[in-house]
């Protein structure tokens, strides 16, 4: 699951946008994902799309760290860039190793991260804000909530119906108890603002902790990002064996870490969002049109 690492970045981006209405946001995104994931994808368009949906969400988990390790854009930070290129270097390497042979093996940090999450919410709620975050809320704007809804959804689909479930209530809980410490403007302000959260929260002294979660959680769906990239570029090549990684993905995978190590966050997750909006759109079409021939 990459959701916890999207959370590092994509709650900030859709509260920049959308403001209060994230909350909305993660809900009909939750939906879209639920609806998408009754049907697979159509043809080598439909594989195309998941492929470069997975290779965007790879370039920004692995931007999570580097982002949460270093500041929060790449613009001349070694610490940034050397970070994002390590995390992409260990995905592959763990990838060949067998990390992804089983879903077992991403069940402890999943586990992890649930428990960190749970304690974020629990340090935002019992910690009354230190002013008024909802004094003069924005205006709806359609615009902001469709983008809130685009930057959500790729982090969401593909999931199990359970772990959809789950993951869009955590995704709830965690914008919930950031918007309720900070309100929407100050969330919006980074990508990496939810440290901005703990400070507000009288909490600095967690930033650390927070800071070695984002890692785990940016390495670890780095990884299964790697794994999946990896069996949609087999799969687009017409090869059976998903296992092996061969040269086209290897060199897509170079420039995911070259574009991590480069370029901000925000890109990456706004490509993400775009991408996974035409996923959906092409295959509910191919869905209506298979009624149709029905």
């Amino acid at each position: 699951m990459s959701l916890p690492a999207g959370l590092f970045l994509i709650l900030a981006v859709a509260a920049s946008w959308a403001g209060w209405w994230l909350l909305a946001a993660v809900v009909l995104a939750g939906c879209l994902a639920w609806v998408t994931g009754r049907s697979k994808p159509r043809g080598r368009g439909g594989e195309l799309l998941a492929a470069v949906r997975e290779w965007s969400l790879f370039v920004s988990s692995a931007a999570v760290p580097a982002a949460y390790l270093g500041s929060a854009t790449a613009s001349a930070d070694i610490t940034y860039v050397a970070v994002a290129l390590v995390v992409v270097l260990v995905a592959v390497a763990a990838d060949a190793f067998g990390a992804n042979r089983s879903d077992r093996s991403s069940r402890w940090p999943v586990a992890l991260l649930g428990v960190a999450a749970a304690a974020f919410v629990a340090v935002c709620v019992a910690i009354p804000p230190a002013a008024s975050t909802t004094a003069s809320p924005e205006p709806f704007s359609p615009i902001g909530l469709i983008v809130a809804v685009v930057v959500v959804l790729p982090w969401l689909m593909g999931l199990s119906p359970v772990r959809l479930t789950i993951g869009t209530v955590a995704a709830l809980a965690v914008g919930a108890a950031a918007l309720y410490q900070v309100g929407p403007v100050r969330l919006g302000l980074s990508v990496t603002s939810l440290r901005d959260v703990l400070a507000a929260a009288d909490a600095a002294a967690l930033t650390p902790m927070l800071v070695a979660v984002a890692v785990l959680a940016g390495l670890t769906s780095a990884v299964a990002c790697a794994g999946r990239l990896r069996q949609a570029g087999n799969r687009l090549a017409g090869r059976d064996d998903t296992g092996r990684w061969r040269g086209a993905t290897l060199v897509a995978v170079g420039g995911a870490g070259v574009w991590a190590a480069v370029f901000d966050p925000l890109p990456a997750v706004l490509l993400a969002g775009v991408v996974a909006l035409i996923e959906v759109i092409h295959r509910l079409a191919g869905r209506a049109g298979a009624a149709d021939r029905g």
